[in-house]
């Protein structure tokens, strides 16, 4: 696998993991689909990954807090935040290089 598909997967994967760890399944689990699909050389990974970015609920909106039902303590949620954010920064970065350079290859053929 090219260590760009590997590393998305993993940081994907990371996020997910941190994201079950808290309660949250909704977003937990579709990050955890994609690092499964894109693992798979699964194009629809990617495309799916991003698809969770912008607009109203996506996941640039999700605030892991006790209040929000996640079972982390309140001191902890800034620091979870601020990982998650780091995290998902990266996924989106990543996969939209992948995506970028997927439609181009395409125009070439």
């Amino acid at each position: 696998m090219h260590p760009e598909i590997e590393e998305l997967a993993r940081v994907i994967q990371e996020a997910s993991e941190l994201l079950l760890s808290v309660g949250e399944t909704h977003w937990g689990q579709w990050l955890e689909r994609d690092a499964e699909l894109i693992r798979s050389s699964d194009f629809r990974g990617v495309e799916h990954v991003l698809s969770a970015f912008g607009g109203m609920g996506s996941i640039n909106d999700l605030v892991i807090h006790p209040i929000n039902g996640h079972s982390v303590q309140e001191s902890e949620a800034a620091a979870m935040n601020s990982t998650l954010e780091s995290l998902l920064s990266l996924v989106a970065y990543k996969a939209q290089k992948l995506y970028n350079e997927e439609v181009d290859a395409q125009r070439r053929t």
